[in-house]
Parts: C-alpha cells; sequence; structure tokens
C-alpha cells in the first residue's frame, strides 16, 4: 500500500537568519564574507582582534562598523587592558550625583547596569598617553563679585595656596589668603561660578581657609556636606544641592576653647559623617563627632616624632567603625628624612578615654573635659594604632644581611621632601629641591620641607636622588587579629618613577593613579598597577627658573579630569573626549 501523498502546505525555508538587521541574503546576490556569515560567527572572529584592528575594522562598511562597536567586545578589551583590581573608594566620591559612580573591577560588570566599555576604553587610554584638552580656566584669588573687603589685613601672609575639590561635575576651589570675609568658589560643569561666604564670630577679624573636606559618606537627598577650617580654629559645616550650590546651609559651627590650638592651621582634613578629623602644622591629630547634631571634639594625638608633609585617607569599616591612614615624614640620621604610615582604628565608644596615654605610634592622647556637657553613649575615638617606617635603623649590632637591608635603604633617604600621598594601598614621597648632603649647624634648624646651605657636600650622599623622581611604596596592612603569628604591617618599596622634568610642587594620588605637578607647571601622570607614565602638560616656559615657594601649586584628579592651580589661576583638562 503506498504512502498517502503530502499536504500541499509550503514549507518553511531551510535557515533562519539570525541577524538584527543588515545584510539580508538574497537568491541573486553573490556571497561574500560579510553576507554569508550570521553576526555571532563575525562576533566571535572580532573577538580575536586587537583594539587597534577593531577601530580599522569599523571603517570598512556600515555593518561591520555596528559589529566592532560591540559592548561585549570592548568589554573584553577593556578588561584585558585595563581591568586590574584596583582600591577605590578611600579618596573618592562616592555618592557621584551625575551617574558615573566609580566601583571597584569586576563590580563595574553587572548585568542590571549598562557600562559603555568603548567609553571606558578610550578614557584610560587618554590617562595612559597623557592626551586631554584644556576645557576652562578660573582664577579663585580674584575679589568676588559679590563680597567686598573692608580693609586689607595689617600683616603679610604667608605664600598663598588654593584648596581644590572635586565632588561630581561640581569643583570647590578656596583660596588661603587673609581675609575678613573667606569664601569658597563652587564651580559647575556650565563654568558657571557660585561664591559662598563661610560665617564666623568676628568678621571684622582677619582670617583665612586652611582646609577642606568633603563628607564621604553617601549623600541624602541630593545634598552634599563640606566642612570649612579656619586659621582661627572655627569649623564650619555647609550642606548644599548639587543642583542649586549657591543656596547653601551652614549646618554645623564649632568654636575651640580660648587657648586651644589643636585647631589652628589646620594642613589637611577627612570627613566621613559623623567622623570628621583634622591634622594641624604642628601635627596634633584630633577627632570630632558629629551624631548627635553638634561638633563634639572627643580625642586629641599628637606626635613628636612625625612631621609634614603628610595625607590623611579615611575609610568606613561597618558603622560606627572607621580606618584612618596617615602617610608623613620621618627623620633619618643623622639630618635627613624617610616615610612612614600609621593606622588608627576608630568606633564609638560607651565611655570616652580620659587621661593621656602612648601608643605605638608615638602619639598621646587625651580627652577635654570640656566635651563632657555632651551625651557620652556613642564618641567615638581611636581604639587601636599600628605604625610601620620605609626606613628603620635596628638597635644594637646588626649581622650582614640586616646591614645589606639597611645600606639599601639608606641609598633612599631624602634631604629635604616636598610631598607625602597615599591612598590607603601606595605612598608616594617627592623629594624636595636641596638633595645635597648637611652637616650639622647650629643655626639651622631639621625641616622636611626646606634646607640649610651646606658647606661641604659629600660625594657619596650629594648625588642620592634628584628632586624629579619619586619614591613608590606599596603599604600593607594585613587584618588585625589576636593569633601571635598575625603579619605586621609593611612598607616596601617598589620602583622610582621618573619623568618629571623640574622639583615637584605638589602630588595627588587615589584609586592606584599619581598625578604630579611641578614648579615649572608641568604635569606627570602613573598608573602606579600597570608601571606607566605619561606627561599631561609640558614645563611652562614662562616661568623661567622661579622654584620659590610662592609657585607652590595644588593638584586634584577624578576620573574624567585633572584640576590644577599654578601661578595664579585654576586650570582644568578633561581626558572624556
Amino acid at each position: 500500500m503506498s504512502k498517502r501523498a503530502l499536504t500541499p502546505a509550503p514549507l518553511p525555508s531551510a535557515k533562519r537568519l539570525h541577524t538584527s538587521g543588515h545584510p539580508v541574503y538574497r537568491p541573486n546576490q553573490l556571497l561574500n564574507f560579510e553576507n554569508s556569515l550570521y553576526d555571532e560567527l563575525i562576533l566571535c572572529i572580532f573577538s580575536h582582534l586587537s583594539w587597534i584592528d577593531l577601530c580599522v575594522t569599523q571603517a570598512t562598511s556600515k555593518n561591520w562598523a555596528r559589529l566592532a562597536a560591540d559592548n561585549e567586545l570592548w568589554r573584553i578589551q577593556y578588561l584585558n587592558h585595563y581591568g586590574r583590581t584596583r582600591l577605590r573608594g578611600a579618596k573618592g566620591f562616592i555618592g557621584r550625583l551625575d551617574g558615573r559612580e566609580v566601583r571597584p573591577l569586576p563590580g563595574r560588570a553587572k548585568a542590571d547596569q549598562y557600562k559603555d566599555w568603548k567609553w571606558m576604553f578610550r578614557i584610560s587610554s587618554n590617562w595612559r598617553k597623557g592626551r586631554c584638552v584644556v576645557e576652562s580656566s578660573l582664577d579663585p584669588s580674584t575679589p568676588h563679585s559679590n563680597l567686598t573687603e573692608r580693609a586689607t589685613p595689617p600683616f603679610p601672609s604667608e605664600a598663598e595656596r588654593t584648596l581644590i575639590i572635586l565632588a561630581g561635575s561640581l569643583i570647590i576651589s578656596a583660596t588661603s589668603r587673609t581675609t575678613n570675609l573667606p569664601a569658597i568658589t563652587i564651580t559647575n560643569d556650565q563654568n558657571q561660578h557660585h561664591t559662598v561666604q563661610i560665617p564666623y564670630q568676628d568678621d571684622t577679624d582677619f582670617t583665612g581657609i586652611s582646609a577642606l573636606a568633603l563628607d564621604q559618606s553617601p549623600p541624602t537627598s541630593g545634598h552634599l556636606s563640606l566642612a570649612c577650617f579656619l586659621r582661627n580654629g572655627g569649623i564650619s559645616v555647609l550642606e548644599f544641592n548639587h543642583s542649586s550650590p549657591s543656596n547653601a546651609i551652614q549646618k554645623y559651627t564649632y568654636l575651640p576653647s580660648r587657648g586651644s590650638t589643636r585647631l589652628q592651621n589646620v594642613i589637611h582634613a577627612v570627613y566621613y559623617h559623623p567622623l570628621l578629623a583634622t591634622l594641624s602644622n604642628t601635627f596634633s591629630l584630633s577627632i570630632y563627632d558629629l551624631s548627635s547634631s553638634t561638633i563634639r571634639h572627643t580625642q586629641t594625638l599628637s606626635s613628636f616624632t612625625s612631621y609634614p608633609p603628610a595625607s590623611l585617607i579615611l575609610s568606613c569599616l561597618s558603622p560606627m567603625n572607621f580606618k584612618l591612614v596617615i602617610a608623613y615624614s620621618v627623620p633619618v640620621y643623622p639630618r635627613h628624612w624617610s616615610i612612614g604610615a600609621t593606622e588608627l582604628i576608630l568606633s564609638g565608644s560607651s565611655e570616652p578615654h580620659v587621661g593621656t596615654s602612648s601608643n605605638a605610634a608615638g602619639f598621646s592622647s587625651a580627652s577635654f573635659r570640656e566635651d563632657y556637657k555632651y551625651p557620652l553613649s556613642s564618641m567615638i575615638s581611636v581604639i587601636s594604632s599600628r605604625t610601620i617606617r620605609a626606613f628603620d635603623v635596628p638597635s644594637g649590632w646588626v649581622d650582614e644581611s640586616s646591614l645589606r637591608a639597611m645600606r639599601e635603604q639608606w641609598g633612599r633617604k631624602l634631604s629635604s621632601v616636598a610631598d607625602a600621598q597615599t591612598d590607603g594601598k601606595w605612598v608616594i614621597i617627592a623629594p624636595g629641591e636641596s638633595q645635597s648632603y648637611e652637616h650639622d649647624n647650629a643655626h639651622s634648624s631639621i625641616s622636611p620641607s626646606s634646607g640649610s646651605e651646606s658647606s661641604s657636600p659629600s660625594p657619596v650622599s650629594a648625588s642620592l636622588h634628584s628632586p624629579t623622581n619619586l619614591q613608590l611604596y606599596r603599604l600593607i596592612l594585613p587584618s588585625q587579629s589576636t593569633s601571635i603569628s598575625a603579619s605586621p604591617p609593611k612598607l616596601n618599596f617598589v620602583r622610582t618613577l621618573h619623568g618629571q622634568t623640574g622639583p615637584v610642587s605638589s602630588l595627588a594620588l587615589a584609586d592606584g593613579r599619581c598625578v604630579s605637578l611641578g614648579l615649572n607647571g608641568s604635569i606627570w601622570v602613573w598608573d602606579l598597577e600597570g608601571g606607566t607614565g605619561a606627561e599631561v602638560a609640558p614645563a611652562d616656559q614662562s616661568l623661567g627658573n622661579q622654584t620659590s615657594q610662592a609657585m607652590v601649586g595644588t593638584v586634584s584628579f577624578d576620573e574624567r579630569r585633572i584640576v590644577t592651580a599654578h601661578a595664579g589661576s585654576v586650570v582644568v583638562r578633561r581626558f572624556d573626549i
């Protein structure tokens, strides 16, 4: 019996194209590489190309340009070239309000968040090559249009310094010049300037802004908090909206007691609500608690073996538990300098620390009776500390191995220090201008930022280090444990960073990236993980050989730009081009 004939219904096509668009195969069309393969196969072939070949491929046709710009291809390229895990958040602004929050890799590659990997690859390539564009400049030292000073200060002020903080798309700047109307300038991405006056007790007195600190805690309802520190010891915490910074309000105010010098000439400060920490030029570290809607001074620590330049890094371990890392200059016999670091663990305790005690860092702490009128249930204070130095001289007699290690360290000692920075993972120290050997002189004083004249320089130590070479150290702080075999902290020398054509003025360090500003205006950037460096701006020939302290500038950066204050102006260089 024969089989029944098939139903005369149209059969589906032998193959279905899985492409999302062009090209579409037609029977009368000639087959080629482009129209004979699915998009998936072409993307698989493109995945074996380098990023340079992908860029060249985009010029072949519209279809190849579409496929070569595939986000997954550039995600693989980015992770292969720039996907090293880096320390994030210690110095960064974690609550960015422009939708571009910085997170550690591979945390960026989350399925629920779209990332333009090609854009990220491009901006990372610009950083590595030093490719940027000068977008705008402003002069914060110019008198504000809506503020008029009543008089000039009756005494000469020290060298002016411009303070810079980057918060999302905003640039917060202030000058340290002496005035009776201290104010900050907030500049948005449209280059619009908003001036906010810092109120204090006596507006007829002359003072200046010595430090700024932005609240690193996640902002609530789009508001940012900024702590301003005056030379007379006053603290003012301002709160403002990201979209309307001119409507800033004074949230907290603090005035120290008469005769207190712990807040005078604050050089560094960090703020993570409710913790506020300040460091003065006499190396007094003060801890403040803002948990009860007021600024309460809880503890002051002093050190007689640590000196500026220094830097502070504050991170939150858990609610009411913080880690503060301090990098600073330490003296080395006979008249030289090296780098050291101290880790302080702070926590809210049920009882305040009364009296004075010493810890391993050489700090002495004290709590003040004047603050006991506030509730003491959650006052934040230091509960433990660890200190490590890059240059340790062993006591007593040493063996040959210890002698070799000491001689290696001895070759890295400095006669002066221009700046010292840390991001909690890396530590960088910049030598000062004077690098000649200095004999003991009864009329000279030891200072990490300045040196005295040398009468007979030693040929051995006169060529120790050039003031243009930076020393890079790796800071290792293992988690503290009660075990006796717990690993001690380490500060290991990694390499010397070369590139600067003149003495270094200031450094900025964050996210495994270092930016240095020279006294001659040159700017260099280094990727500390990859070990690469690039020149962003050459030396300013108009400055000539001026290397005085009056030419000292400041530098700050985020993932998109570098902002420098040098020779009386603030310049913004953008890398997202």
